[in-house]
């Protein structure tokens, strides 16, 4: 099967070409953390990157790439920074990426052209054992469907899972449809591709509730289709229940939650109904970029699709969501933007977190510059004097365009938002170095100043 639409540009299986544009390394930029077991923060279009990713041999080791690209929802989507808490309060609005595919710009078929390169270069990174999950809505996930059918054949297709993102509320409730709440996630496979679902807790009427004679709550469920042989296996168990008349009914043992309700432990299916929205989770999690999902989602599907140690790629890492639950599982993950917001948020929200981190660069990316950067030195204190409000900054030493931080601090999202500290305790050095980043993407770098050069750089020293 090969899709058409007008204009179509791509070619199914066409590798990107190894060029000064797709070229054959990233160029590191910082490094935070121990190198070695860093995960990859990339500023670039994914198509370098995953270019890079395949001449350094990742092709065929990746057990799991999740994106969560555009929607061609034709909006603009603006990242919002909370400086001091309130929802009237001061805040800094930029925005963070385009979303915008209208006749002028080739409508649906540009939007297409975009994607599927990208996702035919993402599945060639996949391992024997690995998975690409594709986070989309009702306005792009049939058109995934078809893309993947292509690029990897329909027999490759896993799951379809359907996330309940919203409750069905307000004006959407009232549109005179059925409320569009629901955020679908396709997923396809290679040949030895097996997840793993978890499992959940549901509680049950005290009046379903039965005990055994060992003691042991459980309730029950109609044999249905088990074999006479499978009975017996289960009846050996302790599992089997048979009523006076003589029907046989299944056991199930219950066990209690947190709050001490007795539960039946069930497989989660494809419909995620038990994963609460991100405006339900702790206001520490929200980072203020659009779009962002909470980290409970990716951490299910991390758990489910990968073993401790895998490689996790996200080729459209927003708020770096991703990273952040690779990390918390002993998941490396190498997620790549093109945003500079995307980037600098993913920076804060990683090293906030504790994970080792390599900033990197494809070729012809480059974050905005941030101006006046200022620093006060005193014996081994480095004080950030501007800007006063930084989303993160660090204090390093800079050789051959690396920057290694020895220090470093990051803005910390809540009700009431902590600024970064802004002064440091650093041994004193030749080449000491401030990097600071600030909410709109930009990136200002501060050198202490040789003998004869006091005053460059835009410091300020005392």
């Amino acid at each position: 099967m090969r899709l058409t639409w007008p204009g179509r540009q791509w070619r199914e299986g066409d590798e990107p070409p190894i060029s000064a544009a797709r070229p054959k390394a990233l160029t590191t930029v910082e490094i935070a953390g121990d190198p070695d077991l860093a995960n990859r923060l990339v500023h670039g279009d994914g198509l370098d990157v995953i270019g890079a990713l395949e001449a350094e041999g990742l092709r065929g080791r990746v057990d799991l790439v999740y994106v969560d690209p555009p929607y061609a929802s034709d909006r603009d989507y603006v990242a919002e920074a909370r400086l001091d808490g309130p929802a009237d309060g001061r805040a800094r609005r930029t925005l963070a990426y385009e979303d915008r595919w209208t006749s002028e710009r080739g409508g649906v078929g540009a939007y297409l052209d975009m994607l599927a390169p990208r996702l035919d270069a993402l599945t060639r990174l996949l391992s024997p054992r690995g998975t690409i999950w594709v986070h989309l809505d009702w306005r792009a996930a049939y058109l995934v469907r078809a893309l993947l059918d292509e690029i990897l054949g329909r027999d490759a297709f896993v799951n379809e899972i359907v996330w309940r993102r919203a409750p069905n509320l307000g004006r959407q409730a009232a549109s005179g449809q059925f409320g569009r709440t629901l955020d679908t996630i396709v997923v396809y496979g290679r040949e030895r591709a097996r997840l793993r679902p978890p499992t959940r807790l549901e509680p049950i009427e005290p009046g379903a509730i039965r005990w055994d004679d060992e003691g042991r709550p459980f309730t029950s469920a109609p044999r249905g289709d088990y074999t006479d042989a499978s009975i017996a296996k289960l009846d050996a168990e302790g599992r089997v229940h048979r009523t006076k008349s003589g029907r046989v009914y299944i056991k199930y043992f219950l066990v209690k939650n947190a709050e001490g309700a007795l539960c039946r432990e069930r497989r989660v299916d494809a419909l995620w109904t038990d994963v609460a929205p991100l405006r339900h989770a702790a206001a520490s999690e929200r980072t203020g970029y659009p779009t962002q999902k909470p980290r409970a989602l990716l951490e299910r599907i991390i758990t489910c699709a990968t073993e401790p140690g895998s490689w996790v790629v996200d080729a459209f890492a927003g708020s770096g969501t991703t990273g952040v639950a690779a990390h918390a599982l002993g998941r490396r993950a190498v997620l790549s933007d093109t945003s500079p917001v995307a980037i600098a948020t993913a920076r804060a929200r990683l090293l906030r977190d504790g994970a080792p981190l390599r900033v990197e660069r494809a070729a012809g990316t480059s974050a905005p510059e941030a101006k006046g950067v200022k620093v006060q030195l005193k014996d081994d204190r480095v004080r950030l004097v501007q800007p006063a409000e930084p989303l993160a900054w660090a204090v390093g030493t800079e050789e051959l365009g690396v920057f290694r931080a020895a220090w470093h601090a990051e803005r910390v999202p809540g009700a009431k938002p902590v600024p970064a500290a802004l002064e440091a305790r650093v041994p004193r050095r030749p080449n000491l170095c401030v990097r600071v980043f600030c909410d709109d993407g930009s990136v200002g770098t501060w050198a202490r100043p040789r003998a004869g050069e006091l005053g460059a750089a835009g410091g300020a020293t005392t």
